[in-house]
């Protein structure tokens, strides 16, 4: 029976992952041993060489065992080759030491093979000639050749499924997770118990609310103490007062609680996806060697701040901005041996890559010692590839010069290498990291050197936004871009129709209304807009939106299917009311402002037809008072107006309908008492709810005015607008979405 080893092999290509890293840092510090002087290099040697031989023997054991004979080869001749070396052979040269690493590469090359399923083994023979090579001899005798055949006995995976992705977390991560579902089950265990409570709270007060029907149904006799009853109801709700103050000041601590949980539990959770920046930045020493070596020149690389954790979606994108920057850095920035040693400087190159994390954001810099960027050269390249006119470029500030090695096809280099000259690297860099939600910033010193900065976010999981208001809908805008927001008036809204640039500053901002640009309906004629102003690596711009409402911090969602593909949008997140809102893309944007069409040319998109807003006819006599409460109104989204007396508003309830009246009670001609008791008595406004907002605050007057059936009583003494909104939310049957006008079927 032979022994299914597809089990293990996810496994295996994880443990290999490790030890070809090892092993090709092993190698690296070898070869700067070799290259030291020799009272320098002893102990630094021997420790090498004792890394690579157990990580080559654990490689070559492993592989064996579950069949991978070509693996097994190629890892056993290495191993050879490091215990000739720690016997004191002349092992290997520079020459020897690129057969070694290409070594390493074809093993790195299988291992990923494998992960992706693919199980067919390699080509080794050519690449073990050449290791054996080194050790001086064509064929060893009594030792296996290099074949790519598989070994009867030995097994070989019978799926050929790709292995999982997986991801290592330290326990101390899954401890602090681990300890946070105690607390949920305490907390969910007392919303149990609130629920338990509010239920027979609203038993209560249904009771209550019964008998109080009754009573009003019940004729006026002598039998009946209305006093007494009526005192009998204050008492029932003033104790369902006091329960309730208690029940929410115990809800607002667990409420605080569960907010402190779901936080920790967040930030937990989010711990789980972060990778230290050393997965990706420890494979660039190697590749540092390997271009130095490329172009005759030496290079020491040092890495800063490895343990500095990122999300693993913003790791698995950095590596190709970053695999420019050192190229660039090596070709471009580090002078060639004879250069550095004219200029007395070190004739090892230097070249630091550096991250650090800030608050919520992680900086990782690249700095060399090299020739630094010389912004005549920028220039001149410039006025070469016709950028720009050339009494402009002249012009041009040394920052502003520097931006243009991000652009698409700009190089300063008249003929292209292997490794750059094309103009096709930088670009690459600034937009991953602004895809990223980040940014790129260059320094650099005439013969001293460059130091280029990746300003990242340090998670894609939350996102800081704007929520702005186009068209009836909600989007949300990368904080990090916005620099400003701007109210217009009315001259300034009259004026963007005619030319679509804002002065700020002195300068021309180009400004599009976002309906506009997402093909939505335009702003009701005369509403208030505001400019949001963003500004991206290209410039500044402004969006023209409806309203801007408050900064959140929201989870980011990938869109999936085909809303993948558009551009407009990064992504959506969910907002605390269970809407989901889109997130605007910032570069998109800026494109598509900077080549929208003026505002006066633009086609109008007919808005869609949309249920009324909730009305709420507000009764007071006193100006300012009436006018507040219908301000209030206004602002959360209501139709209102104001009539001054009871006679007034039964006109105003004749001819228009209205969902709810605020009614104060002193007012001539007919005070608030009296209208409600028209109104209750009137079959078509029986049901309209009603208010009672008064400075009357005695119980007899309290009494007074459920007598007559308002269903609210609210104290201007008292008086809040949170608390009225409340109210009408309540008395309506729905509430006002945040952002929303509020539409009423």
């Amino acid at each position: 029976m032979t022994f299914d080893t597809s089990a293990f092999v996810g496994k295996f290509v994880e443990e290999a992952r490790d030890r070809l890293k090892a092993l090709g840092e092993a190698l690296l510090r070898l070869e700067q041993a070799i290259a030291a002087p020799e009272s320098a290099a002893g102990a630094g040697r021997a420790a090498a060489i004792d890394q690579a031989m157990r990580e080559a023997h654990s490689i070559k054991g492993s592989a064996l065992m579950l069949g991978f004979t070509d693996i097994s080869q190629v890892s056993h001749v290495l191993e050879d080759l490091f215990v000739a070396a720690k016997r004191g052979a002349a092992l290997v040269d520079g020459a020897g030491f690129d057969v070694v690493f290409g070594a390493v590469d074809v093993l790195s090359t299988r291992i990923e093979q494998l992960a992706r399923g693919q199980v067919e083994p390699m080509e080794v023979g050519e690449l073990g000639q050449k290791l054996k090579a080194l050790l001086g001899v064509e064929e060893q005798r009594g030792r296996v050749p290099f074949s790519t055949s598989v070994d009867e006995k030995g097994t070989r995976p019978l799926s050929q499924t790709p292995v999982p992705a997986t991801l290592r977390v330290p326990i101390e991560k899954l401890d602090r997770l681990t300890h946070l579902a105690p607390e949920l089950v305490v907390q969910s265990l007392k919303a149990f118990e609130r629920h338990t409570e509010l239920r027979r709270l609203e038993r209560i007060l249904s009771r209550l609310r019964d008998r109080v029907r009754e009573a009003r149904l019940t004729p006026d006799s002598p039998m009946v103490d209305r006093g007494a009853q009526l005192a009998e109801y204050a008492d029932g709700l003033d104790l369902l007062t006091r329960r309730v103050r208690e029940f929410l000041v115990e809800f607002s601590d667990d409420r605080v609680r569960l907010n402190l949980i779901t936080e920790e539990l967040r930030q937990n959770v989010i711990e789980l996806t972060m990778l230290p920046v050393a997965t990706v930045v420890d494979a660039f020493p190697r590749a540092v060697r390997d271009l130095a070596r490329t172009f005759s020149k030496e290079v020491e690389l040092t890495l800063r701040g490895r343990e500095t954790e990122l999300d693993k979606k913003i790791i698995e994108q950095i590596s190709e901005p970053l695999t420019h920057l050192i190229r660039n850095a090596v070709d471009h920035g580090l002078e060639t041996l004879a250069d550095r040693e004219r200029l007395k400087k070190n004739p090892v190159g230097q070249m630091v890559l550096s991250a650090e994390q800030q608050g919520n954001r992680v900086l990782i810099s690249l700095r060399d010692d090299g020739r630094g960027i010389d912004p005549a050269v920028l220039r001149a390249a410039a006025k070469r590839l016709n950028i720009a006119p050339p009494a402009e470029l002249d012009r041009w500030s040394n920052e502003k010069l520097l931006d243009l090695i991000f652009q698409p096809g700009f190089s300063t280099r008249a003929t292209a290498t292997d490794v750059s000259g094309r103009g096709v690297g930088m670009d690459v860099v600034r937009s991953v990291v602004e895809r990223l939600g980040g940014a790129v910033r260059v320094q650099s010193e005439l013969g001293r050197g460059t130091t280029v900065t990746l300003n990242l976010p340090l998670s894609l999981a939350l996102l800081r936004v704007v929520l702005v208001e186009a068209g009836d809908e909600l989007f949300a805008f990368p904080t990090a871009a916005v620099r400003r927001i701007i109210n217009l008036g009315p001259e300034e809204r009259k004026q963007l129709q005619d030319d679509p640039f804002l002065n700020v500053d002195g300068e021309a901002i180009p400004v599009a209304p976002l309906s506009m640009l997402l093909a939505l309906p335009g702003p009701l004629p005369g509403a208030r807009q505001s400019v949001l102003l963003a500004e991206t690596s290209e410039g500044r711009f402004g969006l023209l939106v409806d309203a801007v409402h408050q900064e959140q911090e929201l989870v980011f969602k990938e869109l999936k299917g085909p809303l993948r593909n558009q551009r407009t949008f990064t992504g959506a997140a969910l907002l605390g009311n269970g809407d989901i809102v889109p997130i605007l893309d910032v570069p998109t944007l800026f494109d598509m402002v900077s080549r929208a069409p003026s505002m006066q040319a633009s086609p109008v998109i007919p808005r869609r037809v949309a249920l009324r807003a909730a009305r709420v006819l507000v009764v007071d006599d006193s100006l300012v008072a009436g006018e507040l409460q219908k301000n209030i109104l206004l602002a959360a989204g209501y139709e209102s107006d104001i009539a001054q007396d009871g006679v007034e508003a039964l006109e105003m309830l004749s001819q228009k309908a209205w969902d709810l009246v605020i009614a104060d009670v002193d007012m001539p001609r007919m005070n608030g008492f009296e209208l409600t008791v028209r109104l209750r008595a009137d079959e078509t406004h029986r049901e309209t709810p009603v208010i009672i907002v008064t400075s009357r605050d005695s119980m007899e007057d309290r009494r007074r005015g459920f007598e007559v059936g308002a269903d609210a009583y609210v104290l201007k003494r008292e008086f809040d607008q949170t608390q009225l909104l409340d109210t009408v939310r309540r008395l309506l049957g729905r509430g006002v979405a945040s952002g929303s006008r509020g539409t009423y079927a």
